[in-house]
């Protein structure tokens, strides 16, 4: 065979194999199709409902590992064949399970995970899903932060948090409500948690709601002991907004506000106020045997005193005369018979408008805008806000410009770095008037027949303010500019991070900040008159000038590594972290200056006061660490730890502070799915946690090593001595909690239920002991025993309808806890009592110490203990027949002698004498529960949201109300109660006679401070604080983006109600306040109009 034709050959075989494994494969491919089916490229994108790609969204073949993920638009591609099950997944999204057809693209949309036991929470250092957290964390629903003008978004935390109590003490706009969670550590209970803005150590003030995401409460020991000695009062973690990546979106919002004085205080008329007080006067001259008392207030220029003039002197009252009949001609000017001498006639003014004198017209102005997006490379936002929020009382206001920029920037595939930066202006105004209790009780509470403006000759009035008594208790519109207050406030926080993957799935992060405050006030007073308008000119104008300062540096650095090995899931962390804080002080005053033109200190002619300046600072050194380990998304563990070193303790700087936590996801289990129960029950988790904190926030930066202070200048020199004792021993305070909680949602997630029942031992706790006098110190800091707070938490959200169209949800929260007194130091007093009220207990018949604080008893701080009122005497044979009584507590003159009107007192031991023993526990300052309500509502297009708040079981004592019934100022207005009192016109009354001074001490029997109103009052005058308040309304109305042609991708208006109502028993307009209210600021009932708009 020649080559040519072994040539041949060679390629005729060559051929021949070639086709025979063409037609092995083919046969193998037929008999895989046949036997496994065809396996084909499944593309597509998986967005969200507003069309914005999700990506990083897992996609995984039901029952296998194969997976993929979207990128940066949110494409996918993965294999798979007809018949299989895709599984889409996003955090914080509802999954959505596909099966696979003939069609080789899938688009997929996403909705938001509205259910709460399913939501996505940002806990120390990290986020977790609550299907996995095993600790007690709540999440704040960002829908009440949208709506309604807020200066302050703490606001927006009340009632919408289980365990947290929110109270707002005043409606001074920009202020922050006191935040209390679970009881607080300290024995006031008037502790503040840790806020943590960008876990930057900061607070609620200036920051505007708008550049919020989210906010959690970490409630818990096992969930705060990552934050250490600063967080035994737990732990608030404010995220502020971020740019998306793969979109980019401008919007803007505008909110208009118009605000209104509630004025529930209700007051006597001129008439009234006239009769009352001048009847009141001749009763006290009778019980104190003193006829010519107070004959000032009778025959003088005072609020029922006949000796004013007709032009310009505080009051309006005087007796009818030829010379002054003219005024009659007036409109408003009246005049009644004397009820001391029917003989003469008193004339007076009825100034109905006394009591608005205080307010001016309020409205709000709110404006942002933001700017964000971002690609694979990096993202960023921009919020721009001003806000203009007039308050009701003259001159009062908050008016801030905020900045918020955050960024990241992703270097290469393992490195990223970000930045953020929030800034606010802000200018806070109180007005020129004083405090709130001399606004509301003083300026607000003037009697009827006071004067605003002075008169013409003719008895018209003039354009000229009238003066009133003084700065204190006169004319507000007079006042209102005489009083320059300004203040300006600027805070900076600024974070600079680094992000590096230096393995695979092993990030090391490192953040470094810095947060500072310049808070500046000046003051000035301005020339006025005193009395009237021809009173004498005071002219000191003092002007004075304060600065503070607030430095924060924080360096955190942490490693995170999160792995999955098979059925095991592992994030552990480790960090350290620096933290400094200075503090700095600088204050000067200067009088006399020659003009009210020139408002700074230059102008003075002397000093006011010695120059001061004071600085301070401490700082902690850290480290911690976390675990979390779950098997299978059934058996949870969390360990979290922090070793903290604070510079305000001496020879034991450092504390430990770990905390753990379980939970079991039992609906994950086979034998709950098979056995039915999880058709009912969605959730069913069970939680266990134990977590130590440290507490450093009783401590003062240097107190530990001793102090001395300034005892005063002599010779020229200042002298200084020992203030306070070295206590280098003192140990860490230490809260320590365990924790028993239950997640459970039942049909689908439409019912769920957090529930949580706690106990907090706070051990070592640090508070002063009371040292003898002979040692020239009055206390000593030391480790003073234990307390103790126990208490139930309950969150419950309710779906009642899911439709494409129509939604409808309810939510609740409700809280209860109480305060124990375990452990105190030894001295002389039964249960080491320190403090507390002698009373008599007819039950036992033994005298009994109540409230202070007691081993093994409630905490009585707030206890209120009271004289009990029997009944009134109606008539003065009734009441003679009790002299034999007597009474402790009035004039020398009546100490035997009981009159008319006066109240008949419970003599709890019945030994005729009406002492401190004859009084009784009648309730406490603190509610036994609070919470709140809330539903929303969407048809179509519309939505409707209520946001109600409530409290129930503490007592108020409002002090506008009983100190004008007391009348110990003298020419207060009266409440509108004194016209039910004891007359000889109305025996059968329930409340005592109006005597001047509380000259019987019908009111209150001590004297008007906290302590003694608190114990040694009438129980008559305390009353019940609970309230339901509906805090928010909001309508919304969205309209469609189609209408746009997705130019605007959203466009809505609302309008909301804020603060509108108080369902309440109580007189004044704060119930929220328990105990002693002396005068408060009350919120206002605001009325909004916002536009929200979205390019």
């Amino acid at each position: 065979m020649n080559w040519l034709q072994k040539s041949k050959l060679r390629k005729r075989r060559r051929v021949s194999t070639l086709w025979f494994s063409k037609i092995i494969m083919l046969y193998f491919s037929l008999l895989s199709f046949n036997i496994f089916g065809q396996s084909s490229l499944i593309t597509g994108t998986v967005t969200d409902e507003q069309s914005n790609p999700l990506p990083g969204a897992s996609i995984v073949v039901k029952g296998t590992t194969s997976g993929a993920q979207t990128d940066f638009d949110g494409n996918y591609s993965i294999d798979a064949q007809e018949g299989d099950t895709l599984l889409f997944s996003y955090l914080g999204f509802n999954s959505k399970e596909i099966i696979i057809t003939e069609i080789d693209r899938i688009d997929v949309i996403l909705s938001e995970n509205a259910a709460m036991l399913d939501e996505v929470v940002v806990t120390g250092y990290g986020s977790q899903s609550r299907a996995t957290l095993t600790s007690s964390v709540s999440k704040l629903d960002t829908k009440v932060l949208e709506s309604a003008t807020r200066s302050n978004p703490a606001s927006a935390l009340q009632g919408t948090i289980a365990g947290l109590r929110v109270t707002n003490t005043t409606g001074q706009p920009g202020s922050t409500p006191e935040i209390v969670l679970r009881g607080g550590t300290n024995f006031s209970g008037n502790d503040s948690p840790l806020i943590l803005v960008d876990g930057v150590p900061s607070s609620f003030y200036a920051l505007n709601s708008d550049d919020i995401e989210s906010i959690e409460v970490l409630k818990d020991a096992a969930a705060t002991a990552i934050y250490g000695a600063r967080s035994a009062n737990g732990v608030i973690l404010i995220t502020t907004k971020t740019g998306k990546s793969g979109r980019s979106s401008i919007n803007y919002k505008y909110r208009y506000s118009l605000n209104n004085e509630r004025n529930d205080q209700q007051y006597l008329g001129a008439a009234n106020h006239i009769n009352y007080n001048r009847q009141s006067i001749a009763w006290y001259r009778e019980a104190a045997g003193d006829p010519g008392a107070f004959s000032a207030f009778l025959d003088g220029n005072q609020s029922a005193g006949t000796g004013n003039n007709s032009t310009n002197d505080p009051f309006t009252t005087q007796l009818l005369t030829s010379e002054n009949r003219y005024l009659l001609n007036q409109p408003g000017w009246q005049s009644i018979p004397d009820i001391l001498n029917p003989n003469q006639q008193i004339i007076f003014f009825d100034n109905k408008g006394v009591g608005d004198r205080i307010y001016q017209d309020s409205e709000s102005k709110d404006h942002y805008i933001s700017f964000d997006g971002g690609n694979d490379k990096g993202t960023y936002y921009l919020g721009l806000g001003m806000l203009d929020n007039e308050g009701l009382i003259l001159g009062s206001g908050f008016e801030r410009y905020s900045g918020k920029f955050s960024g990241s920037y992703k270097i290469n595939d393992n490195v990223k770095v970000n930045s953020n930066i929030l800034y606010s202006h802000s200018n806070l105004s109180t007005g020129g008037l004083g405090s709130e209790d001399t606004v509301f009780r003083r300026f607000q509470g003037q009697a009827a027949t006071s004067r605003t403006y002075d008169s013409n000759p003719d008895g018209a009035w003039s354009d000229q303010y009238a003066v009133g008594q003084n700065q204190s208790f006169g004319n507000p519109l007079y006042y209102q500019d005489k009083f320059v207050r300004k203040n300006l406030e600027q805070r900076l926080t600024a974070t600079a991070g680094l992000d590096w993957t230096v393995v695979d799935n092993l990030i090391f992060s490192l953040q470094g900040s810095h947060f500072a405050i310049n808070d500046h006030y000046e003051n000035f007073d301005r020339a006025y008159r005193v009395g009237s308008t021809t009173g004498p000119l005071r002219t000191g104008r003092e002007a004075s000038v304060r600065l503070d300062r607030t430095l924060r540096n924080q360096l955190t650095g942490t490693l995170n590594y999160i792995k999955s090995f098979g059925k095991h899931n592992v994030n552990a962390l480790v960090g350290a972290e620096y933290f400094k804080d200075n503090f700095f002080r600088s204050t000067a005053g200067t009088r006399n200056s020659p003009t009210d033109l020139i408002e700074t200190l230059n102008a003075g002619a002397e000093a006011d006061g010695i120059p001061y300046s004071f600085e301070s600072e401490y700082l902690i050194t850290s480290t911690f660490g976390r675990l979390l380990y779950d098997y299978d998304n059934k058996y949870l563990v969390g360990f979290t730890f922090r070793n903290d070193g604070s510079s305000r303790l001496g020879n034991n700087k450092f504390g430990f502070f770990p905390g753990v936590s379980l939970g079991w996801n039992a609906h994950n289990e086979n034998f709950f799915q098979e056995s039915g129960l999880g058709k009912a029950i969605t959730t069913l988790k069970p939680r266990l946690s134990y977590g130590v904190n440290g507490n450093q926030d009783v401590l003062s930066n240097y107190g530990v090593y001793g102090s001395y202070g300034s005892q005063g200048v002599y010779n020229g020199q200042t002298g200084y001595a020992n203030s306070s004792l070295a206590t280098l021993d003192l140990k860490w305070e230490k809260a320590t909690t365990f924790n028993i909680g239950l997640d459970l949602s039942l049909f689908d997630n439409r019912l769920s239920f957090i529930a949580d029942l706690y106990t907090r031992d706070i051990k070592d706790k640090l508070a002063s002991l009371t040292l003898p006098y002979y040692t020239g110190f009055s206390g000593i800091l030391t480790n003073n025993g234990t307390y103790r707070n126990k208490g139930f938490e309950l969150q419950v959200n309710g779906d009642i309808i899911r439709k494409d169209d129509f939604t409808w949800n309810l939510g609740a929260t409700m809280t209860t806890n109480r305060n124990y007194v375990v452990n105190l130091p030894e001295n002389d007093n039964d249960l080491n009592r320190q403090g507390g009220s002698l009373i008599w207990n007819p039950s036992t018949g033994q005298e009994e110490w109540v409230g202070g604080l007691q081993e093994g008893q409630r905490y009585g701080g707030d206890l209120v203990v009271a004289f009990e009122q029997e009944s009134i005497y109606a008539n003065q044979a009734e009441a003679d027949a009790d002299n034999a009584i007597t009474d402790e507590y009035v004039p020398g003159a009546s100490r035997n002698q009981r009159w008319a009107g006066d109240v008949k007192w419970v003599d709890q031991n019945g030994d005729g004498i009406i002492n401190s023993l004859d009084r009784k526990v009648i309730g406490r300052t603190t509610p036994d529960f609070v919470g709140g309500f809330n539903t929303s509502l969407t048809y179509k297009n519309f939505s409707l949201f209520v946001q109600t708040d409530f409290a129930t079981g503490h007592l108020v004592w409002n002090h506008i109300r009983n100190k004008g019934y007391a009348q110990t100022q003298g020419n207060l207005a009266q409440p509108i109660e004194v016209l039910d009192s004891w007359t000889p016109d109305n025996t059968d009354a329930d409340w005592p006679r109006f005597v001047f001074v509380n000259g019987t001490r019908n009111v209150w029997r001590g004297n008007e401070s906290i302590a003694s109103l608190q114990t040694e009052a009438n129980n008559k005058f305390w009353e019940k604080g609970d309230y339901l308040a509906l805090r928010e309304v909001t309508l919304t109305y969205n309209i469609p983006s189609e209408y746009f042609n997705d130019i605007i991708k959203r466009l809505s208006f609302n309008v909301t109600g804020s603060n509108l109502h108080y369902f309440k028993s109580m007189s004044g307009d704060t119930p929220e306040v328990g105990g002693v209210q002396y005068g408060e600021f009350p919120v206002p009932k605001t009325l909004t109009i916002g536009l929200n708009v979205t390019f």
